[in-house]
């Protein structure tokens, strides 16, 4: 049975630029489709979690540029669980946002915090442990963070160190790391001692915002000001942007959790991906004989090797000797780079908006 109690936040604004040239400003990942299933990033993560959570209780944050993609591809998402942002401004103010919302709706609600390009494959292991997630907030006024056990040393995932175990495969965080370099990612791997961060939280949405007050004076005038406001029942539009505007362009890690003391890990065994990269998406889907992977139904590819290929409906591709490279055509843009060259996708974006124009990014 469901419990009114938990509710679920899912972020859906950020840009995806390392999956550019499908993923673009106007347009970003979670309103793609790039698994071929026939949902979206964003479909696929609402449906994750409607499945044990109240509809009614799930909210979507997102950028106001957005919102007509989230009423396409959401139909029946409420209209007061869609909170626009007026601007980008990193996690912190989305959450805190939510947060005061939920808290508003339900003093005891426990609030799962999900990405909305993550890709799932065990999805009951998802749910059960999600669920010991949501019970073990329920008993400790305590932030819970979700690690998985790395697999391979991979620089475009932050890291948790473990502590002490507090439950079974809960622990105290020692520390956060955000994408180190390829000798730290080693190192964390071989020392069984990190956690990739999924960018999974649970908590209380109450003990999130009181341990939000502890951060800095910042902090406390704003959510003071917010929360007056939803008390006396005033429309929270104006503020909230107000809000935005002054708030630090940080992570959640780096904004808030690193500097507390009430912050745990659990150890989650479902199969997880974030789907951030190019190379993460090759990671999750089905290879042919020689490791390649062809999205779109006429790529024809001769000795090649461990290569993703992806090209729109009606476009022929015939690529021949390439190995570990990515070909991409999406519109008015190609790319043909080495997969395992990850951050240089970002150089891309950067150099063709600055020598060429915004409209291709």
């Amino acid at each position: 049975m469901r419990s009114n109690d938990n509710f679920c936040i899912i972020l859906a604004g950020g840009i995806g630029s390392r999956l550019w040239p499908s993923s673009r400003q106007q347009k970003p990942k979670q309103f793609l489709d790039f698994m071929g299933t026939g949902e979206t990033l964003l479909q696929a993560t609402y449906r994750r979690f409607a499945a044990f959570i109240n509809p009614e209780n799930i909210i979507v944050m997102s950028n106001h540029m957005y919102e007509s993609y989230i009423h396409e591809q959401l139909p029946n998402l409420s209209p007061r669980n869609l909170l626009l942002e007026p601007m980008r401004r990193n996690t912190v103010p989305s959450v805190t946002w939510g947060c005061v919302e939920i808290a508003h709706r339900n003093p005891n609600a426990r609030v799962v915090v999900a990405p909305s390009d993550q890709v799932v494959v065990t999805h009951e292991e998802f749910e059960k442990e999600i669920l010991t997630g949501l019970d073990y907030v329920a008993r400790h006024e305590r932030l819970l963070t979700l690690g998985v056990v790395p697999y391979r040393p991979d620089t475009t995932y932050g890291y948790i160190q473990m502590a002490d175990e507090r439950e079974t495969d809960i622990f105290e965080v020692r520390a956060f790391t955000e994408k180190p370099t390829l000798e730290f990612a080693q190192m964390f791997v071989e020392s069984n001692e990190f956690l990739w961060n999924t960018g999974l939280f649970i908590w209380k949405a109450k003990t999130y915002l009181s341990s939000m007050h502890r951060q800095s004076d910042l902090f406390v005038e704003m959510m003071e000001e917010v929360e007056k406001k939803y008390t006396e029942g005033e429309s929270v539009g104006g503020l909230v942007a107000d809000s935005f505007a002054k708030c630090p362009n940080v992570s959640l890690e780096q904004g808030v959790l690193e500097k507390l003391e009430n912050v745990d890990v659990m150890m989650c065994h479902f199969k997880w991906s974030d789907i951030g990269t190019w190379h993460a998406l090759y990671d999750v889907m089905d290879k042919t004989e020689d490791s390649n992977v062809r999205i779109g139904k006429h790529a024809l590819l001769y000795d090649c090797e461990n290569c993703l290929v992806k090209l729109p409906s009606g476009k022929v591709a015939v690529v021949q000797g390439l190995k570990d490279y990515i070909v991409v055509e999406e519109n008015d843009v190609l790319v043909i780079c080495k997969k395992d060259d990850q951050n240089a996708i970002r150089k891309f974006v950067n150099d063709v908006q600055i020598n060429v124009g915004d409209e291709f990014v």
